[in-house]
């Protein structure tokens, strides 16, 4: 008895398949964007609202302005790096490389952040305010972004080093997460302007 151990190969045109994943992300980003954009809401909320000195207590601590901008600094350099990247995919094996190391910089840096807030009551082990609150919630958001995006250059990575890769869908998966690296760069910029009003 034997059985056919042939795979199926998919018969869509590269351009057909490298449309319906773009769309898939796109939908993703606009998810993604309806988050990014109720924490930047809630944000300016609670510190409008600000009842009791609920916002920032009195001898509240908080991070400095520039400390939200260095944590999304690899966001837009490996973005930076992947369309450098694109436009010869040559090169793509290095530059992925380079692009996945930026993206995990960026990771521990925010985990790091992260582990080291300033604004935990000693007493209580909780947060000083709203702000530190919604601080926590960005920086969460930036982290899970920086999970994500790794995760993709390390695929970019591991499927520039083979050889039977379509060059046609290839182009296509480079544009796809172009988009989605755009975007999580466009949502730090976002969240660091935010966090920047204190």
């Amino acid at each position: 008895m034997s059985s056919d151990t042939k795979f199926h190969v998919h018969h869509d045109a590269p351009e057909v398949i490298g449309r319906r994943e773009r769309l898939g992300v796109r939908l993703l980003i606009v998810a993604d964007g309806s988050f990014v954009f109720g924490m930047i809401f809630s944000y300016f909320y609670l510190r409008n609202l600000n009842t009791n000195d609920g916002w920032i207590p009195k001898d509240g601590h908080t991070f400095s302005v520039a400390s939200g901008w260095i944590a999304i600094a690899p966001l837009i350099v490996a973005a930076i790096l992947h369309k450098i990247g694109q436009r010869n995919l040559k090169t793509i094996g290095t530059i992925s490389i380079l692009t996945l190391i930026a993206y995990l910089y960026g990771l521990y840096f925010q985990l790091h952040q992260i582990m080291n807030m300033p604004f935990i009551v000693k007493d209580t082990h909780a947060f000083e305010g709203s702000y530190a609150s919604s601080w926590v919630l960005m920086a969460g958001a930036n982290a899970f972004h920086y999970i994500l995006a790794a995760f993709i250059a390390l695929g970019i990575v591991i499927r520039s080093r083979r050889a039977d890769v379509d060059p046609k869908l290839e182009v296509w998966r480079m544009r796809t997460a172009a988009s989605w690296f755009t975007w999580i760069a466009i949502s730090g910029v976002a969240c660091a302007i935010t966090t920047g009003i204190i």
